[in-house]
């Protein structure tokens, strides 16, 4: 089931590009945006980020969510 809470984790994470810097910005441990975005991927079944050395960018899948 979608835990609707977990939608700030996700806009967080889109906007900053990474875990740490949403983090920073929600005020919760690291740990707790990248559980959130994992749980968040597994109610939906879709990826929503990729994932790099460098950071978080949108799938093609957490483009169209982001849009709308």
């Amino acid at each position: 089931m979608l835990d609707w809470n977990d939608l700030r984790y996700f806009l967080a994470v889109a906007r900053s590009g990474s875990t740490l810097a949403a983090s920073r910005s929600l005020r919760v441990a690291q740990a707790t945006v990248s559980r959130r975005i994992i749980a968040l991927e597994e109610s939906l079944g879709t990826a929503l980020f990729v994932r790099s050395p460098s950071g978080y960018t949108l799938s093609v899948r957490g483009q169209a969510m982001l849009s709308g």
